[in-house]
């Protein structure tokens, strides 16, 4: 017996031991390394910045090298007009037999655009902007990731706060149903107290296996959200609450830091940019050009049997736009009105944003107040418990009442919890809409 004993205690040690306390800082780590969804935003972000640069702004030259060669061997008749006269006894017909020729072509050219309205600047401002919206993005995303696996941390532990009171009701309820089940055998009780014992024992099992499944769904769900086995963990139960929020604070750097506004303004920035591109269509561009090129033919039935020929050309072009079928004015007047949707979704993402935040610190702040009240009715209705428990051991109060002041006192608990889960969740919402949240 002391042997099967020492190997039970060997087992649970083992089990407990492999198990890893994880802290909310671990799972947001976890979630954030193992999120497919963040790997795909940044590699999107490279991809922008791969597209753009001062290359595709039209900015840098344009050099190109070429070169050919072709050869042939043909058999050729010549005949000369009768009016030719090459003099001595050269023959007014001519044959060649595998007669040779060929051509070969080397050149490099250089082209550039010296002006075209500033359009290459304004287009690589709108890069920058772009690039920074694409970090913008996948800030973003870790943020929501972060949120995502607080949500789902906070919703394990109340179910496994729920779970323990449901537990610890049924363990009461099976104290009280043998301690009924005694006293019917003696016939102190009678067969429908019994029942009424035997009915809310059943039902407290039932709401523990619920929570149980509640529980297990939601370990699962989180052990998807972050990427390690699901038997792996087991959570913290620390709450700490942060009381020194400032309203006016929190807007500040909800107008500097918030990555919705921050992306809204960018927006708006880019569709400036498209508004001073589309206006430099207007004006003329200047294009400079060069080139050096060699070419050097042979024939062997040609007046020449070689010829070189080789130099340098330089100009430069100047185009003017007259008209264009009312393209390049149709698109000028797009810009503003995509100027002018930018400018009103800023000022509504910011009017949206404002509201979240005042609303969650006002939640917070009145949650704070009312989880004093909570806890503070936890004791009051414990206390009352443990009275009554008393009294129905001493017999002076019914089963009914007792099982009233158990069912007021899980509830209470419930309650409660909830109440620390929700308001720790506020609390991170703060973080995120006033930009705050990856640096918590």
């Amino acid at each position: 017996m002391k042997h099967y004993l020492i190997l039970l205690l060997l087992s649970i040690s083992v089990y407990g031991f492999s198990q890893e306390v994880l802290t909310l800082e671990k799972a947001i780590e976890y979630g954030i390394a193992n999120s497919n969804e963040i790997r795909i935003v940044q590699n999107d972000a490279r991809i922008v910045k791969n597209i753009n640069h001062i290359g595709a702004a039209g900015m840098l030259p344009n050099i190109v090298v070429s070169s050919g060669y072709n050869g042939s061997i043909n058999d050729a008749e010549l005949e000369f007009n009768p009016f030719l006269d090459f003099g001595g006894d050269m023959d007014s017909d001519i044959e060649a037999t595998q007669a040779k020729s060929s051509n070969l072509t080397s050149s490099i050219g250089l082209s550039y655009r010296l002006f075209n309205g500033f359009r290459g600047i304004y287009t690589l401002s709108k890069f920058r902007n772009q690039n920074m919206i694409a970090d913008e993005n996948t800030r973003y995303q870790i943020e929501n990731k972060i949120l995502e696996v607080i949500r789902q941390y906070y919703d394990l532990l109340n179910k496994e706060n729920i779970y323990n009171t449901f537990k610890t009701s049924y363990a009461i309820s099976l104290d009280r149903y043998n301690q009924v089940l005694e006293r019917h055998n003696f016939g102190s009780v009678s067969k429908l107290n019994l029942l009424n014992s035997e009915v809310n024992l059943n039902q407290d099992k039932v709401n523990m296996e619920e929570a149980r499944i509640s529980v297990k769904s939601s370990r699962l769900n989180m052990s998807l959200l972050i990427g390690i086995p699901d038997t792996s963990f087991t959570l913290s139960h620390e709450f700490n609450f942060n009381s020194n929020l400032n309203l006016e604070d929190l807007l500040k750097q909800m107008a500097e830091n918030n990555s919705s506004i921050t992306i809204a303004k960018l927006n708006y920035a880019i569709a400036q940019d498209e508004l001073k591109i589309s206006k430099a269509n207007f004006t003329p561009s200047v294009d400079f050009f060069s080139s050096y090129s060699y070419n050097n033919r042979k024939s062997e039935t040609s007046f020449i049997s070689e010829q070189k020929d080789y130099g340098v050309i330089i100009g430069l072009n100047v185009d003017i736009p007259i008209f264009s079928a009312n393209m390049k004015r149709k698109s000028f007047q797009n810009a503003k009105i995509n100027l002018e949707s930018k400018n009103y979704s800023l000022e509504y993402i910011n009017k949206t944003i404002n509201t979240a935040l005042v609303t969650a610190y006002h939640t917070y702040s009145d949650g704070l107040k009312n989880l004093d009240l909570l806890k503070k009715n936890l004791e009051t209705i414990e206390k009352t418990a443990n009275i009554n428990k008393d009294l129905y051991d001493m017999g002076r109060i019914s089963n009914l009442e007792y099982r009233e002041s158990q069912i007021l006192l899980d509830q209470a608990e419930i309650d409660y919890n909830s109440k620390l889960s929700f308001i720790k969740i506020q609390e991170y919402l703060i973080y995120q809409l006033s930009g705050q949240l990856q640096i918590k």
